[in-house]
């Protein structure tokens, strides 16, 4: 699922124990970033996330592992940016799926919808953004604490888009987008930034300075090849893996039956 020769297959229990220097508690996020807002995502066919459809799927499975390699790459955690190629590979789903698995691991999680030309997060998880988002903290005209929503009664947060932005490089700008993710940091083990696809826009090579690295999505059978070089090169040395979805999984034939003889 994921590629990068620094990580191992690692879960929570065993990054704790072979970290060698002490890992800072699970933070409790301060009151002036709290958010205001609590909503409780129903299970339906049209919301995607198998942790609420299927949480003993072999979907789930995976994105533990992916959390487990995260955290042994980054025990800290940090802040990440997710893109893909193009448009339809996956990318908003993983980003989150994959903070909703970090927040299940009792890792403080907010997850930022960056992506103002096609806000996917705002629209998958049905987020009522009639307070404003993340342009309007950008801009001053909101505080965190009135736009972030937690997701049940997990540590995972999630920072929305009010309406999308054609042309948001002016968003992007470190002036304006370096003192939100400086509070991000210091409120939560990890920061997830869902950027729009890097070919051909600008959006993934303005942010990527302030991200401490980055996820490529890429979907098996459909993600053009001639887009990889161009996206590996943006990246450069912050990619920290690649997730490749809708492509079979060694032993997945057996993994629903497994398990189901013991009583």
């Amino acid at each position: 699922m994921i590629v990068r020769s620094k990580m191992v297959i690692a879960d929570d229990e065993e990054v704790l124990s072979r970290t060698s220097a002490p890992l800072p508690a699970p933070l409790i996020v301060p009151p002036a970033v709290a958010p205001s807002r609590t909503i409780k995502l129903e299970a339906h066919a049209d919301l995607r996330v198998p942790f609420l459809m299927d949480p003993a799927g072999l979907a789930v499975e995976q994105y533990k592992m992916l959390r487990g390699r995260l955290n042994a790459l980054e025990p800290r955690g940090g802040v990440l940016l997710v893109t893909s190629p193009a448009p339809g590979d996956g990318k908003t789903l993983t980003s989150i799926n994959l903070a909703w698995s970090l927040a299940q691991g009792g890792f403080s999680t907010c997850l930022v919808d960056l992506d103002f030309r096609a806000p996917g997060v705002t629209r998958t998880l049905d987020l009522s953004m009639d307070d404003g988002g993340v342009e309007e903290v950008l801009t001053g005209k909101k505080s965190l604490s009135q736009t972030l929503f937690q997701i049940g009664d997990r540590p995972f947060h999630v920072l929305g888009i009010r309406e999308r932005v054609e042309e948001p490089s002016h968003l992007y700008a470190t002036a304006l987008l370096q003192p939100l993710l400086s509070v991000l940091r210091t409120s939560y083990r990890w920061v997830i930034l869902d950027l729009s696809p890097a070919v051909p826009m600008s959006d993934v090579s303005d942010v990527l300075p302030q991200a401490d690295g980055a996820l490529m999505v890429v979907r098996s059978g459909k993600s053009q090849k001639s887009f990889l070089p161009p996206l590996l090169e943006i990246l450069g040395r912050k990619l920290w893996g690649v997730v490749l979805n809708d492509t079979p999984v060694l032993g997945s034939a057996y993994y629903g039956s497994y398990g189901k003889h013991y009583r």
